[in-house]
């Protein structure tokens, strides 16, 4: 059985009430749990956005579109994987949902193939991005438990510096680099200058540091 299914949620948003229930019953048919919202708003209000899976958005809704959801999920720095579906297929719409990250764009009426073939795509997106999230959160808290010093250690030790170098650049004892260094790879949890540089590079693309 896919693990996914178990903690991932289709979220369908969509005026239409048969078209709710059309998608809802094709997704629980699969698997997936389903949970439905009658517009952009109910979706706004009632969604819990740390629960990882996707949402399938109906593009022209009364009162706030699912497009305009789109844009303030991005907003909200809600990265929700998004399957828009739209009875008109509109191109130029179609290439600005693409550009803003949405997963995919179908026309009504949906083929359940396809739009399976787009949630699968989806959840596996936001898995990824869990993952990730749930990774940086352990950098950033190893990288706070290091003294300022070490930081500065550490920012050198990922420029490939020797302890001798970097001990002249700090104006302090070559002994006492290497305890930093030592104190910087068991609290990062790396064994090498290597590993300190590849976690320096996961915190800069964090925006932890310059």
């Amino acid at each position: 059985m896919d693990s996914r299914k178990a903690r991932a949620v289709i979220r369908i948003v969509d005026d239409d009430a048969g078209v709710r229930e059309s998608y809802k019953f094709l997704v629980e048919s699969e698997g997936w749990l389903a949970r439905t919202y009658p517009s952009a708003e109910a979706f706004l209000e009632l969604d819990d956005p740390t629960v990882p899976g996707c949402g399938i958005f109906d593009v022209r809704m009364t009162g706030i579109t699912g497009m305009e959801l789109h844009e303030r999920l991005l907003e909200l720095s809600n990265r929700l994987p998004v399957i828009f579906v739209s009875a008109h297929g509109d191109i130029e719409m179609a290439v600005k949902a693409m550009r803003r990250g949405a997963i995919d764009f179908l026309t009504k009426p949906v083929v359940d193939e396809k739009l399976l073939s787009s949630i699968d795509m989806a959840v596996t997106k936001s898995f990824e991005e869990l993952k990730a999230s749930e990774v940086g959160v352990v950098v950033l808290e190893r990288w706070e438990a290091l003294s300022p010093r070490e930081r500065q250690v550490a920012q050198l030790v990922s420029e490939g510096l020797m302890n001798k170098i970097i001990a002249d650049k700090l104006g302090i004892a070559e002994r006492t680099v290497q305890v930093h260094r030592a104190n910087v790879c068991q609290k990062l949890g790396v064994r090498h200058a290597v590993g300190v540089s590849q976690i320096m590079m996961q915190l800069r693309s964090l925006g932890a540091i310059e």
